[in-house]
């Protein structure tokens, strides 16, 4: 197989220098690219960790990890990625849905998909430096410039989600599947080719990331515990058919969840989901588990058309996320570049 592509997504719940040196690492590593994501109650914030990661790395891609259209305007995400793309040398990416942490945690809905598509049509014009109409007044960024407008990516579960990401995005993030290849699989990615195909865009440049909750460790149920608040998250509202095991703890897993939205996909939030999500349910969500079923579930996706898995890692058995980072890609990402 040709190169095996993988990023880190890394959430913020660590503290800022933290959170710097395990970017500097998972560029030493040989991961493609680091998300962070934008959900400011929770977590660090977003613009000032990328701009700190951009002055001091030099070859891995800097995404946001999701932003959304509501909580910045326009405008501000514009000038803010063209700031970083300047930071950078053309190394950052545009990862934009419609809110879910950032808006709930505030008590307000996620945005509606015209809201996401009105929003990224701003921003990409503005990044290339072309005059957008605002609501009192038109408008453009000085310092626009149409070589340097980023990627944009969209993360989607459900069908409509994923056809407006073909139709507006230059590439997607699949979320909320099972991490085994199958009929859900690629409906899914057919969604996604619809959106293009409609577009008009079939043709132009498009990346499709998966982004899943992974761990790897000998002991497999050391693995499996330590990833199970983010499972918890796709058990909240499944876009796609659970097994009979999953949907059984739905109603189990929402009353934790909901008691604890502060700690959203932390390390903190495994303890309190060790005891609910059962070990057989994680496989439907994660690539956990021992070397060898980590590198087996993630050979199989990318024969089934991703071009780059986006794991998100936490610690495990009272070790640093700085440990499963290396864990990772020793075990996992290494093995597979040398096929």
């Amino acid at each position: 197989m040709g190169k095996a592509a993988f990023g880190v997504e890394l959430f913020q719940y660590l503290d800022a220098n933290t959170l710097l040196e395990e970017v500097q690492l998972a560029e030493r590593l040989g991961y493609d690219s680091v998300w962070l994501g934008d959900s400011q109650l929770l977590w660090r914030e977003l613009y000032v960790l990328l701009g700190a990661a951009a002055v001091t790395t030099s070859r891995i891609l800097l995404a946001t990890g999701v932003t959304n259209p509501v909580t910045r305007h326009p405008s501000v995400t514009a000038s803010a990625l063209m700031t970083l793309q300047e930071l950078s040398r053309d190394r950052a990416i545009l990862g934009i849905g419609v809110g879910f942490t950032s808006l709930s945690i505030m008590g307000m809905p996620p945005a509606p998909r015209a809201v996401l598509r009105r929003y990224v049509e701003q921003v990409r014009a503005l990044c290339r430096g072309e005059t957008v109409q605002g609501e009192r007044a038109a408008m453009h960024l000085a310092f626009g410039a149409a070589e340097r407008c980023p990627p944009v990516v969209i993360p989607a579960a459900g069908p409509k989600m994923l056809r407006l990401a073909g139709e507006i995005g230059d590439g997607v993030i699949l979320q909320s599947c099972p991490p085994f290849p199958g009929e859900v699989f690629q409906t899914m990615l057919e969604h996604v080719r619809a959106g293009r195909a409609a577009a008009g865009r079939g043709d132009a440049p498009f990346t499709v990331y998966h982004g899943l909750p992974a761990a790897v460790h000998r002991d497999r149920a050391v693995a499996l515990g330590s990833v199970k608040s983010h499972v918890a998250v796709g058990l909240l509202k499944p876009r796609w058919p659970l097994s009979e095991r999953a949907l059984a703890l739905q109603d189990a897993v929402r009353a934790v969840y909901t008691a604890n939205a502060y700690e959203h996909m932390s390390a903190a939030a495994n303890a309190r989901f060790a005891g609910v999500i059962h070990d057989d349910v994680v496989a439907e969500f994660a690539i956990a588990g021992t070397p060898e079923e980590c590198v087996a579930r993630c050979r199989a996706l990318f024969a089934a058309g991703v071009d780059e898995i986006t794991v998100r890692l936490y610690p495990m058995a009272g070790q640093s996320r700085l440990a499963s980072l290396e864990a990772f890609a020793r075990d996992v990402v290494e093995p597979l570049r040398k096929e």
